[in-house]
């Protein structure tokens, strides 16, 4: 009796990932990797077309907040499974994120067999959670704690306005920055506005600093 194959998609900006996660599950023969997206906006397009059972979602994809696109993925695909991964193993990264009823919590860190454990539990209906994981901080590490606020900062920005971010962190001046991505002077203000109100920044200079502190550079 031939048994369905778990239906895999992932959603990572990096084509070595794809590649990766592609090779291991093609030695698993109870799933198939159906498809891959380096965007939000391309992860939805895939979905609209293949069928997939589970979703491995990096939490750093280009395209809106992870909350946002978890959000729409409950509301569009009700019956998806999402495992959300990450390399942060911080408690309020994890807490937010499994707030949002993710089905599964995995690190880049993990192993070969919790990555397909964590495939096989969800699909299950049970929920799988790294065992690296830190749901405590008793002892909170000031560098880690300036690491995470910067990268949920950088969650919070759209893809364009990373972009703009690395411009200007450059010493690109808004004209400047037009001409390079093809929009008017006005629209890269307004998307400077947006970044020091999201970044709660009051001048360049700190967008310079936290652009070359977040590697945008």
């Amino acid at each position: 009796m031939n048994v369905e194959k778990i239906r895999v998609v992932i959603a990572d900006d990096h084509p070595i990932v794809a590649a990766g996660v592609t090779a291991l599950l093609s030695k698993e023969p109870g799933k198939e990797l159906i498809g891959s997206a380096p965007s939000g906006k391309e992860l939805f397009k895939l979905l609209a077309q293949k069928r997939a059972d589970v979703l491995l979602l990096d939490l750093n994809i280009p395209g809106e907040d992870f909350s946002k696109t978890i959000k729409k993925l409950k509301e569009n695909h009700p019956f998806l499974r999402i495992v959300a991964y990450t390399s942060y193993n911080h408690p309020d990264l994890i807490k937010a994120v499994v707030d949002l009823k993710v089905d599964g919590f995995l690190l880049k860190s993990s192993t070969k067999q919790d990555f397909l454990k964590a495939i096989e539990m969800v699909r299950a209906g049970e929920f799988f959670m790294s065992r690296e994981v830190r749901l405590t901080t008793p002892q909170e590490n000031p560098a880690d704690t300036v690491l995470m606020d910067g990268f949920q900062k950088r969650l919070c920005l759209s893809k364009r306005e990373q972009e703009i971010l690395r411009f200007i962190s450059r010493g690109f001046t808004s004209q400047g920055i037009g001409k390079e991505l093809f929009i008017s002077r006005y629209t890269v203000e307004t998307h400077r506005k947006n970044i020091l109100r999201k970044l709660n920044f009051n001048s360049s200079t700190e967008l310079v600093k936290f652009a070359v502190e977040q590697g945008l550079v």
